[in-house]
């Protein structure tokens, strides 16, 4: 298979499977698809002023008429390694921005295009990072990649979880692609599902159907088909879905309607149908509108929804962009059927900033799980005070025994953190075991549980 751009995101949206969020992937759009035309000369010196080699991502939610920044994704390129970085963190009403996961690509130059060849998907985990995946690429001799090696790590190192075998037509698009899921039970790769791809006759790159199918463990049983129309750009004009009620007869499921600009690039309108047996039609369901900049930018897309023989407004995203094209603002709302309001917004930086006049803000009463659970030997318990006064942290076993006081002691309103070692009043190591640690201060409390493991 050729990894061709469209193929390149595809196989993008499979890695987000394991761990990445949708953010990841538009970085990767940002950075790479609008400069492709000049990614494909190879030539460093002007992607290295072109490309946007750093990234950053401040996702934001409206809350209490207030704008609070609840993520932060970074990429990075290294354009003379061809070695991406996205790393996510959240923001912790007590803890602040934390890591939450990273992904590293490593990729290489084709003859028209970018491939694969390793991803790692990482979890911060005990104050450091540690390797949750890993997918590998096999090409063969045409540069068109034959397989995809998906490995995992259950708690005793990367092993086997999945296999894609792909083999190919003459463009290099895949024929068939294969999946193989790893059984615990034999401790073997088995068929798990297939798809088979048919494209027109006289162009190989034009796909008109894909038909999914799984193994039943003697044979493939076909299951859904989706079938193509496209225009001269070879981009879907109608994608239909189509149920196998038997190994014969198909039934209609779902209908996508795709209308273009006057360049046959840019769709202006997509609308999804569902079919409805009693009436043996198509009925409508929703659609996206979408508007352009004059340099062909998304500038807007409206969600509608049909009902009562009306469509309706759902929400609506407008992009904001800076005089080079790159995207500032990705701000959304939803419609409540009178006005709109604000639901969340992407804020987009190309240089490091400082976002901690962003970070969300409260003023409650509260006691965190504490960080980590289980521990050994030591774990860190936050809490914050809403009002000042005295405040007790007491740690208890299972019977309701008290093992050791954390905190005893006047404090002022804020955010407090302290540790617990897993010794008790005398000093002495605890257990393994499951203890309580409970919070008190102005005749409130609150009580969790952590686990000891020696």
């Amino acid at each position: 298979m050729k990894v061709n751009l469209v193929l390149f995101f595809l196989f993008v949206f499979f890695c987000s499977l394991f761990g990445e969020n949708r953010y990841g992937i538009k970085s990767i759009e940002n950075l790479i698809q609008k400069n492709f035309n000049v990614l494909q000369n190879v030539n460093l010196s002007a992607q290295g002023s072109i490309i946007n080699t750093y990234e950053e991502q401040l996702v934001q939610q409206w809350v209490s008429d207030n704008w609070m920044s609840t993520q932060r994704n970074t990429t990075t390129i290294d354009t003379t390694k061809w070695f991406m970085t996205v790393l996510a963190e959240l923001n912790h009403p007590q803890l602040g921005w934390t890591n939450m996961s990273k992904i590293e690509y490593q990729f290489k130059i084709l003859d028209e295009t970018f491939g694969f060849v390793q991803m790692k998907m990482y979890n911060f985990s005990e104050s450091e990072w540690k390797l949750q995946g890993q997918i590998d690429y096999t090409y063969d001799s045409n540069d068109f990649v034959i397989q995809v090696d998906v490995q995992y790590d259950f708690g005793i190192g990367l092993m086997p979880y999945s296999k894609v075998i792909f083999s190919n037509n003459s463009a290099g698009l895949p024929l068939t692609e294969i999946v193989e899921n790893f059984n615990f039970a034999t401790s073997t790769l088995e068929n798990d599902s297939k798809i088979t791809y048919t494209y027109n006759d006289t162009n190989p790159k034009d796909l008109v159907t894909e038909k999914e199918s799984y193994w039943n463990s003697t044979q493939w049983v076909d299951t859904l088909q989706t079938v193509y129309t496209r225009n001269s750009e070879l981009l879907p004009l109608t994608k239909t879905d189509q149920l196998f009620t038997n190994s014969t007869t198909l039934e209609n499921l779902y209908r996508y309607e795709y209308t273009y600009d006057g360049s046959g690039f840019n769709v202006t309108e997509e609308n999804s149908k569902y079919w409805d047996n009693n009436t043996n039609n198509w009925i409508e369901s929703t659609k996206e509108i979408y508007t352009y900049t004059l340099t062909e930018e998304v500038n807007s897309i409206l969600s509608q929804q049909y009902f009562n023989n009306n469509w309706s407004d759902v929400w609506r995203t407008t992009n904001y962009y800076g005089v080079d094209d790159n995207i500032t603002k990705e701000f959304t709302e939803t419609y409540t059927g009178t006005l709109w309001m604000n639901q969340s917004q992407i804020l987009y930086s190309y240089t490091p900033t400082n976002v901690g006049d962003k970070e969300i803000k409260v003023n409650n009463f509260t006691l965190s799980n504490n960080y980590p659970n289980p521990f050994n030997p030591t774990t860190t318990i936050y809490y914050e005070l809403a009002t000042g006064g005295f405040v007790t942290l007491k740690v208890y076993d299972i019977l309701g025994n008290e093992i050791s006081t954390l905190v005893n002691k006047f404090q002022p309103a804020g955010n407090y953190k302290t540790w617990f070692e897993g010794k008790n009043s005398s000093n002495k190591q605890l257990a393994s075991g499951t203890y309580l640690y409970r919070l008190q201060s102005n005749g409130n409390a609150i009580t969790k549980k952590m686990i000891l493991l020696r």
